[in-house]
């Protein structure tokens, strides 16, 4: 029973750092597509920190400057769900490890007295 649940927890947090990754992936795509977007329509760019942004408030400016922010936003929050849900996996997986071991163990002293 315990090791169902923990197998299934595993599964479950697998799924989750999958979703994680595809969340990295939408960041990546819009970062690209922002970035892309402020650097070829833009006629003077700016920087604040490393994002290129255009001075003037035109409508694709504005949409360059959301993509690129919303792009970083979530490949940052995809990448740190990615790194949290594989240690809260390894950590059942090792749990599950240990488990074993421990069954193991009984059923050798078991099978030494008979």
């Amino acid at each position: 029973m315990y090791k169902e649940y923990m197998r299934e927890h595993v599964e479950e947090l697998r799924h989750r750092e999958t979703l994680g990754f595809l969340i990295m992936i939408m960041g990546m795509i819009s970062l690209m597509g922002g970035l892309t977007m402020t650097i070829i329509l833009a006629n003077q760019l700016s920087w604040f920190l490393f994002f290129p942004y255009e001075s003037a408030s035109s409508p694709s400016s504005l949409l360059g400057m959301a993509l690129t922010l919303l792009g970083f936003a979530l490949t940052s929050a995809g990448f740190i769900l990615v790194v949290y849900y594989d240690r809260e996996k390894m950590w059942f997986l090792e749990q599950l490890r240990e488990s074993n071991a421990v069954v193991d163990v009984i059923l050798k002293k078991g099978k030494k007295k008979y």
